[in-house]
């Protein structure tokens, strides 16, 4: 295979995870414009919950079936026949659970085909960021919403169904006894429900203002991205340990100085391709799974905020707690999984 075919393979899943989200988040506006507070709270609910907590048994199906290329393709497929549909409840389902087949799949991909490395599951995942920011825009643009957005997902889904399988990287699962496992994927999981929640903590008022709500995506985007590649290049434990500690002190700052709170995502985003592949090289065989994991927990993150409960943490103690505890068990899973990977070399 040449160097130009890998970097095309890679690239396919990452614009199609940006043509999912997009879709989604403009599709999912548009419903919902002009409809009441319940309606809107109960599409986002729903929604959630089918893209992000139904992707655990969806994983689950995906390791003991194998599916790989395949699953990518039908998340594909769906959304773009949810495009059809008008009516929002329906809308909801049909392209939540095309959102969760499409990550899933090509999520599991990048996580076998990275093998020992997190970079590949970091660069798949940033550019969900631009969808979900640029989706809620083009919203009222109907040729871009219901006819070029579900075109580009079938072609993405045609391209997916040609895939010739690559073979997967190797990845030694890490040595632990049962009850260093259950803590380190209570504290992976801990780590990413803290994270979501952080995000909807946050209430900057400058996030109306279209240029910081644009940074703030491109930070996202970029802690995402490279948050894999440093780990890999310096350890995920060295690497953390000073960018977690930063990145809490620079939160609990913003509250005073909003500019700060963009190093910080940055930073605190740079966890995603951590967390994920650390539960991935716990459990290889159930890669799937393990992703579906990390999902869950963001919507048990988010679920506060859509049910509207109310939010006192927005102080600089409020994000400095959370960021510390988060911080915290994120550390300590790191250091298990230093622990497993030590006795599995020696």
């Amino acid at each position: 295979m040449s160097i130009r075919s890998e970097r095309l393979r890679e690239l396919l899943p990452c614009v199609s995870h940006f043509c999912v989200d997009f879709a989604c988040t403009a599709l999912l506006t548009a419903s919902c414009l002009g409809a009441s507070a319940v309606s809107v709270i109960l599409c986002a609910v729903l929604y959630n919950g089918c893209a992000f907590a139904l992707q655990l048994p969806i994983g689950m199906l995906a390791d003991r079936f194998c599916l790989r290329h395949v699953l990518s393709a039908v998340g594909c497929l769906t959304v773009a026949l949810g495009s059809l549909l008008t009516v929002p409840l329906l809308l909801c389902i049909a392209v939540g659970l095309g959102n969760a087949c499409f990550h899933v799949g090509a999520g599991r991909e990048a996580l076998l085909l990275g093998g020992s490395r997190a970079a590949r599951v970091g660069r798949f995942v940033a550019p969900g960021a631009f969808g979900i920011f640029l989706g809620p825009l083009s919203a009222a643009i109907f040729w871009l919403t219901r006819c070029a957005a579900p075109l580009l997902l079938l072609a993405c889904a045609l391209l997916f169904c040609l895939q010739k399988q690559e073979q997967t990287s190797s990845a030694p699962p890490l040595s632990l006894k049962p009850p260093q496992y259950a803590a380190l994927v209570i504290c992976m999981f801990l780590t990413v429900l803290l994270r979501s929640y952080m995000g909807t903590v946050t209430r900057y008022a400058e996030l109306s203002l279209p240029t910081f709500a644009a940074a703030m995506t491109v930070c996202v985007f970029l802690g995402k991205c490279l948050g894999g590649s440093l780990a890999d290049r310096f350890g995920a434990f060295r690497f953390q340990l000073p960018a977690q500690l930063i990145g809490t002190a620079l939160f609990a700052l913003s509250v005073v100085f909003p500019p700060l709170a963009l190093p910080a995502v940055l930073l605190f985003n740079t966890t995603m391709a951590v967390t994920v592949h650390t539960l991935f090289r716990s459990a290889p065989s159930h890669a799937g799974a393990m992703f579906g994991l990390t999902t869950l927990a963001l919507y048990l993150g988010v679920l506060p905020r859509l049910l509207g409960a109310p939010n006192p943490l927005f102080t600089p103690w409020g994000l400095a707690l959370i960021g510390c505890i988060s911080a915290m068990t994120l550390l300590l899973g790191l250091r298990l999984a230093q622990k497993g990977a030590g006795a599995h070399d020696g």
